[in-house]
């Protein structure tokens, strides 16, 4: 390889740049030249049947000029320029344009292609570098001018008795190799003659016909153009980018600004040698700035579809917007930065998108987050947690969010595989099942729980016809106590067994964690019993308490507090740190002093009539039965056999502080009490 065969593409000399200081305000007019440009890059050009249902996407999409043929080089497209006219397919505001060389015989023809349709632009063009000029043509400036001047001539005498509205439209076909005085010349020697005027504009097309400057060149090329055309208030400037150097689209981008009214390419870029400008990409990027598109894009996947099954090109999968993998992210990293997006944009007012790594909502485009976040072994809590989140409406606690995360990625690594949706699902489903409360078991050994609660359903004092909930209602004991009073009932539940138990009371009961409650301004007040300690995230639920609740409505709770089983957590950890193979202790739970927590409440909108932490230790049957109830959640990746050691262990360790024979064992439990109100 040598780069010394290469020359620097020359720059503008002697600009005042105005451009730089320019910014896209609203879309171009675009021209789609899918069916000419991109049919004839095709290995197979499209037949007139295919050309029909594209022209009928491209219509459905909100373009307004359509190039649909080069009827003078190819018998199929005069038959469907003809066809489209004959049948009256044509929409009254779409302008369909054809291609046409500055030769008279080949004028001819396409007038004649385009005779009765209601808006026809004919796009004239023909070579003007210096190497086309000399070498190709052997022609001097003044005959290549000459050939240019002839054929505008011949197209607007032929199309003198033209039925339809006429624009005009000229191309120096080799513009990026064509030096600007010599562009300018041309143009200007064609405009003379067309002589547009404000109601009858014409269109001086500059493309970048091989991509061989960078884009802030081809700009300062198109402002120099639009600066020395003739009768500039009169033409539409336009530009078709190629992208041999992949930067296309920044041309076209960087042209518009430097005052290109027109862009003209295909969707997704398809086109002869390396490719033309990517409309698609182009509109999005323009969306995406919160300006009208002027095309339609909602549908863009069917449009995707079609297209490669029509063309058999695929859509790379990273392409921009529309790859089937363009809004994927597999890393930890950027799962959590999208998650924590989404969880502030439904939080917020959702004026504006602003999520991490996401320049466009995709449900814009009718994508479902699904794709937004795919798990396999490089992925962590967050994706996870999205998942669950965005399709079982379930908030997972940090805590809980890292354990299913670790879950996940060893069965990612186990299967060499990522895991889809539905993998992912069933799986946090199965786990749920493993360790979900079992009503008949957990009233056995735990009926304690709602027998020691009528002090705070005293505190409740429930009245006849208020809609009270009961947050983590478990079997539905202390719900159905409450509606005894003649107030109406709801309960919510996060295992789906214990909302299943209470139903059978005659309660109203829903699957819904204290973290996703989706209640607004209902309850007169809201109820809960040994739950809270089990959230980790205090303050968002709180906030959902407090948004569930109509103005000056109450909360009543009871959970456990500062020191709560504290004799137990000790015992439980050590059993771990003797174990190391096990793993880390974690603890499920959250036991806060009422200093932390009424100032939490106060922070979000409640005022506190009462707090209080209560000592009471309690009777339990078995403190190996406790455990299987409580702290299954804890032992959930140990086997059988480290379960039953595990519960051995506790044992031994608890038994000669909380056993005695006489009464047998208690469980050293601190309450924390609260009525507070919203304000």
């Amino acid at each position: 390889m040598s780069f010394k065969k290469y020359r620097q593409y020359p720059i503008v000399k002697n600009i005042v740049r105005q451009w730089p200081n320019n910014s896209i305000t609203k879309a171009p007019i675009y021209c789609s030249v899918d069916l000419r440009d991109g049919n004839q890059a095709l290995i197979n050009p499209l037949s007139v049947e295919q050309k029909l249902e594209y022209f009928h996407y491209l219509v459905k999409m909100g373009f307004k000029h359509i190039e649909v043929s080069y009827p003078s080089a190819s018998d199929t497209d005069f038959e469907f320029t003809r066809k489209i006219i004959e049948e009256d397919l044509v929409p009254d505001d779409v302008f369909i344009q054809v291609l046409i060389p500055a030769r008279k015989e080949l004028i001819q023809k396409s007038v004649k292609a385009l005779r009765g349709t209601k808006k026809a632009i004919f796009h004239l063009y023909n070579p003007t570098n210096e190497f086309q000029r000399k070498v190709v043509f052997q022609k001097t400036d003044n005959q290549i001018i000459a050939m240019a001047v002839e054929g505008m001539q011949e197209l607007k005498r032929l199309t003198a008795d033209f039925e339809g509205e006429v624009m005009y439209e000229y191309t120096p076909e080799s513009f990026s190799q064509t030096d600007l005085e010599f562009a300018s010349q041309i143009c200007n020697a064609v405009i003379d003659i067309v002589e547009p005027t404000q109601q009858n504009k014409m269109i001086i097309n500059l493309p970048n016909t091989l991509e061989a400057c960078m884009p802030n060149v081809y700009a300062d090329r198109i402002e120099w153009m639009c600066a020395n055309l003739n009768k500039r208030e009169n033409i539409l400037v336009s530009v078709h980018p190629h992208n041999d150097r992949g930067t296309a689209v920044a041309s076209a981008e960087m042209a518009i600004i430097a005052g290109a009214d027109r862009v003209e390419g295909t969707l997704f870029g398809n086109g002869e040698r390396a490719g033309n400008l990517d409309l698609v990409t182009l509109a999005f990027n323009i969306y995406s700035q919160g300006i009208d598109p002027q095309i339609k894009l909602a549908f863009i996947d069917e449009v995707k579809e079609f297209i490669e099954k029509t063309t058999q090109i695929k859509t790379h999968i990273r392409h921009p917007y529309v790859g089937d993998m363009i809004f994927t992210a597999f890393s930890g990293g950027h799962q959590d930065a999208i998650k924590k997006g989404f969880d502030f944009y439904n939080k917020s007012d959702k004026k504006h998108w602003n999520v991490p790594y996401l320049p466009i909502d995709p449900k814009d485009i009718k994508r479902d987050y699904d794709k937004v976040v795919r798990i396999n072994s490089q992925s962590g809590k967050s994706g996870v947690a999205f998942i669950i989140s965005e399709f079982l409406g379930i908030d997972m606690p940090k805590d809980e969010a890292i354990k299913f995360g670790k879950i996940v990625k060893e069965e990612s690594d186990k299967k060499g595989k990522e895991l889809g949706k539905e993998e992912i699902i069933n799986l946090y489903n199965k786990i749920k099942e493993t360790n979900s409360w079992d009503p008949n078991r957990y009233k056995k050994h735990a009926s304690f729980v709602s027998d020691l609660a009528m002090p705070v359903v005293e505190l409740l004092n429930p009245q006849e016809n208020e809609n009270i909930l009961d947050l983590g209602c478990g079997e539905g004991t202390l719900a159905l106590e409450i509606k005894k009073s003649g107030a109406d009932v709801i309960g919510v539940d996060l295992s789906k067994n214990m909302v299943e138990k209470t139903k059978t009371k005659g309660i109203d009961a829903f699957v819904m964690s204290a973290t996703s409650l989706d209640f607004e301004n209902q309850f007169d007040a809201i109820f809960s019993n040994a739950v809270l300690h089990w959230v980790k995230d205090s303050e968002i639920a709180i906030q959902k308490i407090n948004k569930a609740l109509k103005k000056d409505a109450r909360f009543v709770a009871e959970f456990g507090g500062y020191g709560n089983i504290q004799n137990l957590m000790i015992a439980m950890e050590k059993v771990f740190n003797n174990n190391p193979s096990w793993g880390e202790f974690n603890s499920p739970w959250i036991f806060p002093k009422d200093t932390e927590y009424k100032e939490l409440l106060e922070k979000n909108g409640f005022k506190v009539d009462y707090i209080e932490l209560i000592q009471r230790p309690t009777q339990i049957d078995d403190i190996t039965n406790w455990l299987d109830v409580f702290a299954n959640g804890i032992t959930e990746n140990l086997s059988a056999e480290e379960k039953i050691k595990f519960k051995e262990e506790v044992t031994k360790l608890l038994k000669p502080i909380q056993y005695n024979e006489k009464d047998g064992w208690s469980a050293d439990y601190v309450r924390l009490r609260v009525k507070a109100v919203k304000v």
